[in-house]
């Protein structure tokens, strides 16, 4: 063999050993836990019921147990193969009618929760299961089954703190029940400096921001078949939100913009909601305007982040805004629809595809609080016009850098590399699923000083949240009972 041939080879040798290694090393490091634990969820506080099935060749009966009304899952202990440390771990899920897929994390090992629940109509219900990259065996699983709310025709409000947050975590939901609200807390007037390219000046910049996410937040549920009339930005500061909370009354001005005017981005509302928003950038005026929202639409089901899980400082204090603005206001009846559009373990789940199904989220504490689950399937083409709902809003689209030549092509390296790591973060294709998910929550349990605490969990403020400040809630809502 020629000399010059034999460190060729070694190289060649070296790449072909390590490149795996460090594929595998990039992908395993985007979950923040360990793979191979189970997770753990308490089911005893939930309207559930709970059987013992028998797994036998990747094939499930269920028996007369299928029920349209029910949120399904299956209880399954899960084994990756040696591909699954490089590739997608998923599983095909089909009743011989509709197939679906669930993902997992790449070497994932224990229990996991299968979502069937989009696989079940009424009558006897068989369902087959196929790996790839992942080994089920045969073994016993749990069906675990919640009983979906009898509300004919709710009057649902959806909490977005940011516009885009409803589309994410709820378009499929909204849109399928034209009796729905959205209300938006922040302009969205912060965030990446994404327009550079077109304002060199950072306040012009950033106010221009607001004014085009307002309008998204205002005009984009249109698509959804709900009209203006039923949307309304509060128009208070990106990120702002927990400095409010920590000095109650004190007004906060944008952070990029230099205005502490309200109005900036409220005179932007055209339903006649808008009109009764009053006060200042502060916290006192945020419950205000929130209780007399709850006050004007009276909802049966409100949609919002649950702050134990949403790790973004903005969606977990508009949540503990609505949960006080609930108590001092004396609204006892109706459910929570609790989501994470930014989940604090681990913020690229769901993991995998788009179009996958999105189920029970990495949970390793039984301190989680839901009193059910609720899956709201969608189909194909729901999640067509899911895309288009997201591609409407202006956050979520491309920087403008793509207009240029080396814009792009830095956009397209990056956009590889986020390939071979397998961190792609797009909410395209997080929140593109056939199904959204929502931990379900009594509102009359808010009263509950303990069930209170797990539902918020900590908070990172000087502003201790201890029951003396539920004690205060309680105390300055004068319509309580």
């Amino acid at each position: 063999m020629p000399k010059y041939k034999k460190p060729i080879l070694v190289l060649i040798v070296i790449l072909l050993i390590a490149t795996p290694a460090a594929v595998v090393k990039k992908r395993s490091s985007i979950y923040s836990y360990d793979v191979a634990s189970d997770y753990e969820y308490s089911f005893e506080q939930s309207d559930v019921d709970i059987t013992d099935l028998t797994l036998n060749d990747g094939i499930v009966s269920l028996g007369e147990r299928g029920n349209a009304k029910q949120s399904a899952f299956l209880r399954v202990d899960v084994h990756t193969t040696f591909l699954g440390k490089y590739l997608q771990p998923s599983v095909a899920i089909s009743n011989g009618q509709r197939r679906l897929t669930q993902y997992f994390e790449h070497g994932a090992e224990g229990t996991r929760y299968i979502n069937i629940t989009s696989l079940m109509p009424g009558g006897e219900v068989e369902i087959r299961l196929k790996g790839e990259h992942v080994s089920i065996v045969d073994q016993t699983v749990q069906l675990v089954r919640f009983h979906n709310g009898s509300v004919e025709n709710p009057r649902i409000l959806v909490l977005a703190p940011h516009p885009d947050d409803a589309e994410i975590a709820a378009y499929g939901l909204y849109s399928d029940n034209k009796e729905s609200y959205i209300v938006t807390v922040t302009a969205g007037d912060a965030g990446g400096y994404k327009y550079d390219e077109i304002y060199q000046d950072k306040v012009r910049h950033y106010l221009k921001k607001g004014e085009l996410r307002t309008w998204n937040s205002i005009t984009v549920p249109m698509l959804g078949g709900i009209p203006p009339e039923q949307t309304v930005n509060l128009g208070f500061f990106d990120g702002t939100i927990k400095k409010m909370y920590g000095d109650k009354s004190s007004p906060v001005t944008g952070l990029y913009t230099n205005t502490s005017d309200l109005n900036t981005y409220r005179k932007l509302n055209v339903s006649s909601l808008g009109e009764g928003l009053r006060g200042k950038p502060n916290w006192d005026s945020l419950l205000e305007n929130l209780g007399f929202l709850l006050k004007e639409i009276e909802p049966d089901i409100i949609v919002a982040p649950y702050p134990a899980l949403d790790q973004h400082d903005d969606h977990k204090f508009s949540s503990v805004a609505l949960f006080e603005a609930i108590i001092r206001s004396g609204v006892r009846d109706g459910q929570l629809y609790l989501y994470a559009n930014h989940l604090a373990v681990n913020e690229y789940y769901p993991y995998g595809k788009e179009g996958g199904t999105m189920s029970l989220p990495p949970n390793f504490e039984n301190d989680l609080y839901f009193d059910g689950v609720y899956s709201h399937s969608l189909s194909i083409d729901k999640q067509k016009d899911k895309i288009f709902a997201l591609e409407s809003m202006n956050d979520l689209r491309p920087d403008t850098e793509w207009r240029f030549l080396g814009g792009a092509f830095q956009a397209l390296v990056e956009k590889i590399e986020r390939t071979i790591k397998g961190n792609k973060e797009s909410h395209y294709r997080k929140s593109i699923r056939s199904n959204e998910l929502f931990f379900v929550v009594e509102i009359g349990n808010l009263y509950d000083q303990g069930l209170l605490d797990r539902l918020i969990g900590k908070l990172s403020t000087d502003n201790d949240f201890s029951g003396s400040v539920r004690a205060n809630w309680l105390e300055a809502g004068e319509a309580v009972p």
